[in-house]
């Protein structure tokens, strides 16, 4: 039987780290995503860097480079909701034509609704 002084240490870890990844989604032809939700007291730019290492360590670990093409954030409100990051990304074969210096967009369109 677990303590509940153990459970709650556990719970408050969790709020405290607050980054849960997705894992590299298919989003289209060589076209991927990963997304980070965050919570607690972690924030969108911990959840960013650690989006793009999956995705640079993804690429890399199958042979291909990594082009940026747009992301997307919501900041974390405790107490509110948790925030997160999205990057769309692309996984090109060394020497694609594709492959060029990028300038990440964001969405074309964003629709939020925030209560208050």
């Amino acid at each position: 039987m677990k303590s509940p002084l153990l459970l709650s240490l556990l719970a408050s870890s969790l709020i405290l780290v607050g980054c849960t990844s997705s894992g590299v989604v298919p989003t289209g032809p060589d076209t991927y995503m990963v997304s980070r939700n965050i919570a607690g007291f972690a924030t969108t730019g911990d959840g960013k860097a650690a989006a793009y290492k999956e995705a640079g360590a993804w690429c890399a670990a199958h042979g291909l480079v990594f082009v940026p093409v747009s992301s997307d954030f919501q900041n974390p409100q405790i107490g509110s909701h948790m925030g997160h990051f999205d990057l769309f990304f692309r996984a090109l074969r060394p020497g694609d034509p594709e492959i060029h210096r990028t300038q990440i967009e964001a969405p074309n369109s964003i629709q939020r609704i925030e209560y208050r």
